[in-house]
């Protein structure tokens, strides 16, 4: 019997250094999640699918009609 006690402390010795660390990981994201909700969403920009007002564009000299 006092060998599986001995064995169990020293298991449970083991699963608290586990336990700290999950802790740790938790409150990080936690504390992560915290800051994202108290942020403003941010907004999405309309895609532009109109080129109405976009006639011009950059040529090079390949493009240019030769008079």
């Amino acid at each position: 019997m006092k060998h599986h006690l001995i064995r169990l402390d020293r298991i449970a010795g083991e699963m608290n250094a586990w336990l700290l660390v999950i802790a740790i990981g938790l409150g990080m994201l936690d504390l992560a999640v915290l800051v994202a909700k108290c942020m403003p969403a941010m907004t999405v920009p309309p895609a532009a699918t109109e080129t109405a007002g976009h006639d011009h564009a950059i040529l090079s000299q390949a493009d240019t009609p030769r008079s």
